[in-house]
């Protein structure tokens, strides 16, 4: 089974997210970027015309409310 586009976007999404984390974290991004203009400057080009912000606003709303546990 292949993944759709659609699919790789909220991976990709969720990849940078997680990338914008812990850069944020070490202290690497600028005080300016918001984790909005990460994911767009991140996003591969072939993908960034099915990128929109609501897409990425809702990755990130399922990300903040489903916190994973690590064991």
């Amino acid at each position: 089974m292949t993944l759709t586009d659609k699919e790789k976007i909220y991976i990709l999404i969720s990849q940078a997210i997680t990338f914008y984390s812990n850069r944020m974290r070490e202290g690497n991004i600028p005080k300016n970027q918001s984790v909005i203009d990460f994911v767009l400057k991140a996003m591969p080009e072939q993908y960034r015309s099915k990128l929109s912000m609501d897409l990425i606003d809702d990755v990130m709303a399922f990300i903040s409310s489903n916190n994973m546990e690590l064991s």
